[in-house]
């Protein structure tokens, strides 16, 4: 027991106590001082008092307890208190320095004083060397001593910034409720940003499947719808009656070609302006679908006779019903 007290006292104990518990363990010939004895003092009879007593004496339990219990701290656990040195005072902190003086020193602990007295906190000086005055700004709660009044001003400051408005508070926030979809690798999917990527897609199919119509058709007919659809409008914005001085009238009905138009090999007005490719001018063989050869052709007919032939069969069946009928009706 005596080498754990040494060990302790050599570890982590300091001042006169400890210096005493350390004297008497490297010093053998101080000896262990040994409890008393005590009688049973329970009761007091015999001529060996010196009070005089007629009998037995009853005391009371509390105080042969109380002063049983002061003589056995007389031993190793009793204080030890040097000359002129006290190791407890009210009135300090009751917080021994075991570190150099090289570390730096720790807040002292608020004595047990009245509330209007301030506790005397000493300042931690900076890195510098030099005391700081005004509180240090901090984003984590720091460890180790603190006061009451350190506590307290760290917890306004946190609620400060928690009631404070955030620079992107202004912005939209996810919903903490909503469903997060992920794909085969575990990427988060945005379903709004699919669904409009997929409504785009859409509208490009359809544009390009309307260009595809647009243009699988020919450009007179487009020329034409376009045409109509002028017409139409300026149908709608002209009066309903027509008398004989509309020039817009006159000039469509001077326009209009006719087949059996007596006069029309007697304009000399071309109503066709623009380049127009050369027309073969002579005579040439007739054909299904009335095709003018180039005004390149020599004139040799190099086909297989085809069209000669398609051509004469329908003749003959042609003269070969009229000459039926020309019989059956002939005794009538």
């Amino acid at each position: 027991m005596s080498n754990l007290k040494a060990y302790l006292a050599a570890n982590y104990m300091s001042g006169p106590k400890a210096d005493a518990i350390l004297a008497r363990s490297s010093d053998p010939t101080l000896k262990k001082k040994r409890k008393k004895q005590h009688k049973n003092e329970d009761y007091i009879g015999g001529s060996s008092n010196t009070e005089a007593s007629n009998g037995l004496m009853l005391r009371d339990e509390d105080e042969v307890w109380a002063r049983s219990k002061n003589e056995e701290e007389e031993g190793d656990d009793a204080p030890v208190i040097g000359k002129e040195l006290a190791t407890f005072k009210k009135s300090k902190s009751s917080w021994a320095t075991v570190a150099n003086r090289t570390a730096l020193p720790l807040p002292q602990a608020e004595p047990s004083s009245p509330q209007d007295v301030k506790p005397d906190i000493k300042q931690e000086p900076d890195i510098d060397g030099s005391a700081t005055t005004a509180p240090v700004q901090m984003t984590k709660r720091r460890g180790g001593l603190r006061t009451a009044t350190q506590l307290r001003e760290d917890t306004e400051r946190e609620i400060a910034e928690q009631r404070s408005p955030s620079p992107d508070e202004g912005e939209e926030r996810p919903d903490p409720t909503e469903t997060v979809h992920r794909d085969v690798t575990g990427r988060i999917i945005d379903v709004k940003k699919l669904h409009e990527e997929e409504k785009r897609r859409e509208e490009e199919e359809r544009r390009k499947e309307a260009e595809r119509k647009e243009w699988t058709k020919g450009m007179v007919q487009r020329k034409n719808r376009e045409e109509y659809r002028r017409l139409e409008k300026e149908m709608a914005a002209a009066d309903v009656g027509r008398s004989r001085d509309d020039v817009r009238m006159n000039k469509e009905m001077k326009e209009e070609e006719r087949w059996n138009d007596p006069a029309a090999a007697f304009l000399t007005k071309k109503k066709k302006k623009g380049p127009r490719r050369p027309k073969y001018e002579g005579a040439w063989a007739p054909n299904r679908f009335g095709i003018a050869p180039g005004f390149r052709w020599d004139g040799v007919d190099r086909s297989n006779d085809f069209e000669k032939k398609y051509f004469q069969a329908q003749n003959t069946r042609a003269r070969r019903e009229y000459e039926h009928n020309q019989w059956s009706v002939e005794d009538m």
